[in-house]
């Protein structure tokens, strides 16, 4: 009897240290990050993923992501909307996938409520100033006017059916610049969720698609991008957790002619780069392809349009002004963090 009692006690200390071993090993595991950086979509990609199922998924949204690519972009001719803007005007309906078609049909049906600041058939004008390009010019007055004549929404006819899309007019075509990458993020969280990655986010140039925590249970933050300042400058750091944020300013893709900056940023009322009292628009939203389409259609809009939607209950906002006044959404006071080191940035929360 008295071996038996001697030998409990070493047994336990075994169990116990064969347990802490286990745990450690656990922690250690789900703490596994896996990083990669890959440049898709005209922008930077950084996929960060924790835990064992990390590495593979991490593999497959790649692969996603590089099909998503092909289907979405404006210069793929074999993708989806290569192939619907090349059938432009001809009559013939064009196959589309389910995720491009779902993506133009709330395109199409959020546009035409965007009071004319949103539409997906601007491609004419994007290719017209190629702002994007190597040596991007001032088109002439008669070429806007003529570019602008074929963007008309009303003329992408979808059909629900067959999964197809025909465009009315030949030279008319789609641009989903202003909303793929967004889109993009339902298959960030897509994979986290089959691939069982309770932690990471994807970042896709100006925006994020995150969910879950770090490993050490605080929360993700992120720079809020000083339009001022370097890639890396930030006036304010967000949190955010089962979220997306996507950014739209004039700051990032541009060039300068006379003396005159032309953004990226096309109005498709006009045919020319949106000007109005905006440098930025973030939108913090569940929906990733509405979060992009806002903060364009909203930067294109202006700031009083964004000051009339800062208590909507889908979505919350941060604006900056050229005064460096930024607007913020009361719902993400408890989120937004001022950056000290950017003290000339007024902050009003709405």
């Amino acid at each position: 009897m008295k071996k038996k009692l001697r030998f409990l006690p070493a047994t336990l200390c075994l169990l116990i240290l064969l347990a802490g071993s286990a745990l450690y090993l656990y922690s250690r595991t789900q703490a596994r990050e896996e990083r990669r950086h890959l440049y898709m979509m005209d922008t930077l990609i950084e996929i960060v993923f924790y835990g064992p199922n990390a590495p593979g998924a991490a593999d497959a949204l790649e692969t996603k992501l590089k099909r998503w690519e092909e289907n979405t972009s404006l210069y793929c001719p074999q993708g989806d909307i290569g192939r619907l803007n090349a059938k432009a005007g001809d009559g013939e309906p064009v196959a589309l996938s389910e995720e491009v078609f779902s993506l133009l049909q709330n395109l199409s049906a959020w546009s035409l409520k965007s009071e004319g600041c949103f539409d997906p058939t601007i491609a004419p004008l994007t290719l017209l100033w190629n702002v994007r390009g190597e040596n991007p010019q001032v088109p002439s007055a008669r070429a806007v006017a003529e570019a602008l004549s074929l963007v008309d929404v009303g003329d992408l006819q979808l059909d629900p059916t067959a999964c197809s899309a025909k465009l009315m007019r030949p030279g008319q075509a789609v641009d989903l610049g202003g909303a793929a990458k967004g889109a993009a993020s339902a298959l960030a969280f897509e994979t986290m969720e089959d691939c069982r990655v309770a932690n990471g986010y994807v970042s896709f140039g100006g925006n994020l698609a995150v969910r879950g925590k770090r490993p050490d249970g605080k929360d993700f933050r992120f720079g809020v991008r000083d339009p001022w300042g370097s890639e890396s400058a930030f006036f304010a750091t967000l949190s955010l957790e089962g979220k997306t944020m996507a950014t739209t300013g004039d700051y990032i893709r541009y060039f300068e002619e006379n003396g005159v900056r032309y953004s990226h940023l096309l109005d498709p009322r006009t045919g020319y780069p949106a000007k109005g009292e905006l440098c930025s628009v973030s939108v913090v939203a569940k929906d990733g392809a509405l979060a992009d389409f806002l903060s364009t259609a909203l930067f294109i809009a202006g700031k009083d349009a964004v000051l009339a939607r800062m208590q909507e209950a889908d979505f919350q906002l941060i604006a900056v002004d050229r005064e460096k006044n930024v607007y913020v959404s009361a719902g993400l006071q408890e989120n937004l963090q001022p950056n000290p080191d950017s003290p000339d940035f007024n902050f009003h929360f709405l």
